[in-house]
């Protein structure tokens, strides 16, 4: 996972094991906290703090605390660059 900036957006970038790239909004939706800083768990990421999940693919809670879900990103790979297209 890489903490990365598009459109001013903080986003967590992540490769998962299922060899697809997937982007969330990186600050995470209990505390505001790094996601980027966490842990990645199959398709999901655990903020570093309090433990709180999110699935990549739709940014579902898939562990408290939290309950409001993370925001995701389209991502689009383009031969070796990789794009993350946020709302403006």
């Amino acid at each position: 996972m890489k903490r990365v900036e598009a459109g001013g957006t903080p986003v967590c970038l992540a490769h998962a094991e299922d060899g697809n790239f997937y982007a969330l909004n990186d600050i995470c939706t209990h505390e505001e906290f790094f996601l980027s800083d966490g842990e990645l768990w199959g398709l999901d990421v655990e903020c570093p703090q309090h433990g709180s999940r999110f699935n990549l693919e739709t940014g579902k809670v898939t562990g408290l605390p939290a309950v409001i879900p993370a925001k995701t990103y389209p991502v689009k790979l383009e031969g070796d660059e990789i794009y993350v297209e946020v709302p403006d």
